[in-house]
């Protein structure tokens, strides 16, 4: 795999590509896990189910973005007396089975509703099996490093992307990636 592929699928497996401008719906409370879901409306689906409507795109956008290239199971919550005045989270679990990054992963997405729309967050935790040194290749043409932080190496990915914590881990290095979007009504 060339260079220019290998960043574009860590592109995606870092699920950066994220769609903007997203028109308001409504979001959000408790859903049950669904395992590597068919549906690529899962996370509006459980949004609706626990009555959070409001942020349904933003939470949608970013839980697609996140699992982009993983086999996933989530879980959606939120507040039981009020869904679509709060937050809504939705705690995964990935499975991985990329060219660069296999096994399980981690991640949580979160919306909520503010002043004029909605805004979202989305982390994701995945180890993979290379130093750290040598997953810096794999980010996006153009990112940078910024000031460390207690030993762990800061990214900040091109494209106002997000960033990219990178943790060594013996001879594996475990990827924490943010990445932040706003919904205007």
């Amino acid at each position: 795999m060339g260079s220019d592929a290998r960043r574009r699928a860590f592109s995606a497996l870092l699920g950066l590509a994220l769609i903007g401008n997203m028109c308001a719906v409504a979001p959000v409370a408790a859903a049950a896990a669904k395992v590597a879901p068919a549906s690529v409306d899962v996370f509006r689906d459980q949004a609706n189910k626990v009555g959070a409507r409001n942020c349904a795109d933003l939470y949608e956008a970013l839980g697609q973005g996140l699992t982009r290239g993983a086999a996933y199971s989530v879980k959606t919550e939120a507040d039981k007396t009020a869904p679509d005045a709060h937050l809504v989270q939705g705690v995964l679990g990935m499975t991985y089975d990329q060219p660069d990054l296999k096994g399980p992963a981690g991640g949580v997405v979160l919306a909520a509703p503010g002043q004029g729309g909605c805004e979202g967050y989305m982390v994701r935790v995945a180890p993979f099996q290379k130093p750290c040194a040598e997953v810096v290749s794999l980010l996006p043409a153009g990112s940078t490093a910024g000031e460390a932080l207690s030993g762990v190496w800061r990214y900040q990915l091109a494209g106002n992307q997000g960033q990219a914590l990178m943790i060594p881990s013996g001879a594996a290095c475990v990827v924490v990636t943010l990445s932040g979007m706003t919904q205007r009504r």
